[in-house]
């Protein structure tokens, strides 16, 4: 059975016996698509044979389209001197960039002399043969296409053509169709036609969903968490100054976390506007740790390590309790990368200022965070951080992984928030979020929380709480 459009071409080649898929679309009305389908059937149906046959052609390139709307430099050069001689630096100013190629292309041709400073014309106007065979490549002589080719004007390539030969006619053309519609049913058109048969057991095309990275939901689904919980998300850039990342925060200068391997260091200096905030971190530092407090050491940039670096902004902000924000961010740490390591990953940070807050209330709270991320069984151990006292590590039992440590917290120091200029208590905790993943989508290899493999994004499937 042949279709409508087979019986097209049919017709088309019974006059011409032999063509190509170009001049065949062009003769049909069909696209070029649909020609290469139908003829692909038509060579299965053993009414058609099929070649490919490759033919090289020149093309213009993207300086060959500018110079065929524009001109050549050399021709545009003549025309603005139009018969004047022209001094130098003059002649730069008027064809910019083009200047070299004009001046070369002139010369080589003839076109210009060049004399005490002065560009001098032969004739007041010019256009070059190349560029008339810009607008004809086909018929181009070959030695125009080789000096366009050494121009970059024109480059070769190729094209696939597919010919056409008809080996036998139709005994019988009935057309067929597969689709019935009401006007052919009342006007007996139907008649005429022999129906496709329908592959009953045949599955439909696949026309895939999309959907969104597992790891971007889960990320979504953590801020949903702390979003319903009454928090507020605030979020600062990726890079940072010491003074927020680890000064603030009441880490000393000669701290090893400062180190190279430890940290990413960014050339330049940041900037603080704020003298008495500088001043109080130094008081700060110089009073407890005993050491001389350097500005220029606080102010260097650095990729921030700890997602802690924005409550730091915050509370240099000097923001009005009570307040709940949080944060869900990227930090970067030098780290050889294997099955458990990164060198980047997320943290969510956590902040609560008023007048009350006891540590109490902050265990309550990460309790509460850890039920709503699906994890009911956790544990509080005391621990130590330079910038909370009392401090506390959380840990939560993970059925495949038995007790897992899950995140820092305390209550800030006194010393960072009389420095900051807050009178009311605060309470803060950190939350790496890569591993808390692994264990809710199943992945044993933290690589594939970035992974972007379309078919296993596609097949993985994400069931979060």
């Amino acid at each position: 059975m042949l279709s409508e459009n087979e019986i097209k071409i049919l017709d088309f080649l019974k006059t011409v016996k032999r063509s190509n898929s170009e001049e065949i679309a062009n003769k049909t009305g069909l696209s070029i698509s649909s020609v290469l389908s139908l003829i692909n059937l038509l060579a299965e149906k053993g009414y058609v044979r099929v070649e490919k046959k490759v033919e090289e052609y020149y093309a213009l390139t993207e300086e060959g389209k500018k110079r065929k709307n524009e001109g050549l430099p050399e021709d545009i050069l003549i025309n603005k001197l139009n018969g004047r001689e022209e001094e130098i630096n003059n002649v730069k100013t008027m064809l910019g960039e083009d200047f070299n190629i004009a001046i070369s292309w002139a010369k080589k041709k003839g076109l210009i002399d060049i004399k005490e400073g002065k560009i001098i014309p032969k004739i007041s106007s010019h256009v070059s043969e190349e560029y008339y065979a810009l607008f004809n490549l086909e018929n181009a002589n070959k030695n125009l296409i080789e000096v366009l080719e050494r121009r970059g004007l024109v480059e070769k390539r190729e094209k696939i053509i597919i010919l056409v030969e008809l080996l036998k006619e139709p005994e019988e053309i009935t057309p067929t169709i597969s689709n019935i519609t009401h006007e052919i049913l009342v006007s007996g058109e139907w008649k005429k036609y022999k129906f496709k048969k329908y592959n009953v057991a045949a599955f439909p095309p696949f026309f895939p969903i999309s959907k969104k990275h597992y790891f971007k939901e889960f990320l979504e689904k953590v801020k949903d968490i702390m979003i319903n919980l009454g928090f507020t998300e605030v979020n600062t850039g990726y890079v940072e100054m010491e003074f927020y990342n680890f000064d603030i925060l009441f880490q000393p200068q000669d701290h090893p976390a400062r180190e190279i391997h430890d940290s990413f260091s960014i050339e330049g200096m940041g900037k603080i506007d704020n003298q008495d905030l500088l001043n109080n971190v130094k008081k700060m530092h110089e009073s407890s740790w005993k050491y001389e407090w350097k500005q220029e050491i606080a102010l260097r940039l650095m990729l921030r390590s700890q997602s802690t670096a924005t409550t730091a902004r915050v509370l240099a902000s000097k923001p009005n309790p009570p307040l709940k924000v949080f944060t869900v961010g990227k930090v970067f740490r030098p780290d050889a990368i294997d099955a458990t390591h990164l060198i980047e990953f997320h943290q969510l940070d956590g902040l609560i200022i008023d007048d009350n807050f006891t540590f109490r209330d902050l265990l309550g709270v990460l309790r509460e965070i850890f039920y709503r991320l699906g994890i009911r069984e956790i544990k509080f151990k005391p621990a130590y951080f330079p910038f909370t006292e009392p401090s506390v590590e959380v840990y939560g039992y993970l059925e495949k992984l038995g007790w897992v440590e899950m995140c820092g917290a305390g209550l800030l120091r006194p010393e960072i928030l009389n420095a900051v200029g807050i009178k009311s208590r605060a309470g803060a905790w950190g939350i790496g979020l890569e591993r808390l993943a692994m264990s809710f989508l199943n992945i044993n290899d933290i690589r594939l929380l970035y992974s972007n493999n379309i078919e296993y994004i596609r097949e993985m499937k994400v069931n979060l709480w």
